[in-house]
């Protein structure tokens, strides 16, 4: 199943970069493919956005000091393109992915590991985030990927039809992060609506 997900999420990879080399998109223009909003946390500035191996961001801020650094990305559904060559299967929907991806991820970005992770229920995903699947996790990030930052907290949603979003709080004091994570957990969703 890991290798599946390792193929899926290098799928995704290679469709982000594109066969044709076009201006990437501004990150409104993917906002608006995936209807989602954001909204830059109070206190907070834009900083350039880092160079994560296999898995680029969108969009990165932090506070001041940078004690607390998110990084954004969102993947409309339209813009997925799955390289698939299983004779025996046919390519999975990128409906239908975005658990393995999500996984997938969290092994990237802490350098593996065993990390719990937190499925939030169908009623919650929808009532906080207008997703119709959302998961967390916290891990030790991988100090080569995140040079300063010992903690990462990983949120993925995902709306049918949509798109995928993800939001990663980087940080070195749980104690100070947990104050702020529950208020910027929604800096980054789906817009209200079916």
């Amino acid at each position: 199943m890991r290798a599946l997900a390792t193929v899926l999420f290098a799928a995704l990879l290679i469709a982000r970069a594109g066969a044709v080399q076009a201006p990437p998109p501004t990150f409104q223009t993917l906002l608006d493919e995936a209807e989602a909003t954001f909204v830059t946390p109070a206190d907070f500035t834009e900083v350039p956005v880092p160079d994560v191996p296999r898995f680029p961001f969108d969009k990165a801020v932090q506070t001041g000091a940078g004690s607390l650094r998110v990084l954004y990305a969102v993947r409309p559904i339209g813009r997925m393109r799955i390289d698939y060559n299983d004779p025996h299967s046919s390519a999975p929907h990128p409906d239908h992915i975005f658990p393995l991806v999500f996984e997938t991820l969290v092994g990237n970005l802490s350098g593996g590991g065993n990390t719990p992770t937190r499925q939030f229920p169908e009623k919650e995903a929808k009532k906080r985030f207008g997703a119709d699947w959302a998961s967390a996790a916290t891990f030790d990030v991988d100090p080569e990927k995140f040079p300063g930052y010992s903690q990462g907290f990983l949120l993925a949603q995902h709306k049918a039809r949509k798109a995928d979003l993800f939001t990663l709080f980087l940080y070195n004091d749980p104690a100070f992060a947990k104050k702020r994570l529950d208020a910027l957990l929604g800096s980054l969703s789906f817009r209200p609506g079916d």
